[in-house]
């Protein structure tokens, strides 16, 4: 007969499977430049993060879940890491289009000039 202990671990190991799998999705949805997307998970991992750790951990998790924690906060670091870069190109592509449109609004210029 399987104890409501036994059960309440496995319940814990899927959530945290979930978690962890969510936190892989994210850096996915990173990658893909697909910031909708992530913004949406990252919101719903939020909220399950926190409903895991306001309940008591099984002992037996606890050693897993601080290294998958190492795991996360890497994977977390490396999706700032593209959305700064993101960030970067979207702030260089805005400057460059204000440049074109520039030398556009010079040029159309130009040519009423000499008509």
């Amino acid at each position: 007969m399987v104890s409501q202990y036994q059960i309440d671990l496995e319940k814990q190991k899927l959530a945290w499977r979930d978690i962890l799998d969510m936190s892989g999705r994210l850096l996915s949805l990173a990658e893909q430049n697909n910031w909708q997307q992530l913004d949406t998970l990252h919101a719903l991992r939020d909220k399950k993060l926190e409903q895991f750790f306001n309940q008591a951990i099984a002992v037996e998790l606890v050693e897993i879940i601080q290294q998958d924690i190492k795991k996360i906060q890497e994977q977390d670091r490396h999706i700032v890491q593209l959305l700064a870069s993101q960030r970067d190109a979207l702030g260089n592509e805005a400057r460059n289009l204000k440049q074109m449109k520039r030398r556009l609004n010079e040029y159309l210029s130009a040519d009423d000039r000499k008509l």
